[in-house]
């Protein structure tokens, strides 16, 4: 009502339509506190829907849920986006669920960008010691497969006050003096896949 979305009398059909896309048909005269969690992340997706927006930020939407509830929501995300043609911006820790969901894969570490690329070429060729060592902690369906763990060390900096030189030189076993030092510059080693690290120089 305050974007002026519909006209008034029209609110209630819209509102109706917006529960049935996210999956709560009948729920409408529900109390909050008759949902279930998954059913209230349906209902902050149906809300941030209701003002036709193109792109959405999903930060950890899917985090305080348990997995059989994460699945639905994941596939619920992936089809609104091609009913309604939207961008998510998809902030999480959890990379099973990055892997399914984005197309283009940003590693952030205190804040400052790291490696961008396809999730196919982040995923097969991850070039930034951070990627790396975040991938090699997936844990592996198959007992069989040895994993090369990448096992960090050092003090995590503040991310109020990050390192000078690269933000991640304090954890990094390859680091190197000029890390320590000079702010790596963020460089393209690939078609589309973007990495800041001297290592690469």
């Amino acid at each position: 009502m305050v974007h002026n979305i519909v006209p008034k009398d029209e609110v209630k059909n819209y509102v109706l339509e917006l529960m049935d896309k996210c999956g709560l048909r009948d729920y409408y005269e529900r109390y909050p506190h008759e949902f279930s969690g998954g059913q209230r992340q349906r209902i902050c997706i149906a809300r941030a829907l209701s003002v036709n927006p193109k792109l959405v930020i999903c930060e950890e939407p899917v985090s305080a849920l348990d997995v059989s509830i994460q699945a639905q929501i994941i596939n619920l995300l992936k089809k609104l986006q091609q009913e309604m043609n939207l961008t998510y911006v998809f902030i999480s820790h959890d990379l099973s669920v990055v892997k399914f969901i984005s197309d283009k894969i940003d590693v952030m570490y205190l804040g400052a960008m790291m490696e961008f690329g396809s999730k196919k070429d982040v995923f097969d060729n991850p070039l930034y010691p951070y990627t790396q060592a975040l991938f090699s902690a997936i844990p592996q369906p198959d007992p069989d497969i040895k994993m090369n763990r990448v096992i960090l060390k050092g003090d995590i900096p503040s991310p109020a006050n990050p390192p000078k030189g690269c933000r991640f030189h304090t954890c990094c076993s390859h680091a190197k003096e000029i890390c320590k030092h000079i702010t790596p510059e963020y460089k393209e080693y690939g078609e589309g896949h973007f990495v800041a690290c001297h290592l690469l120089d």
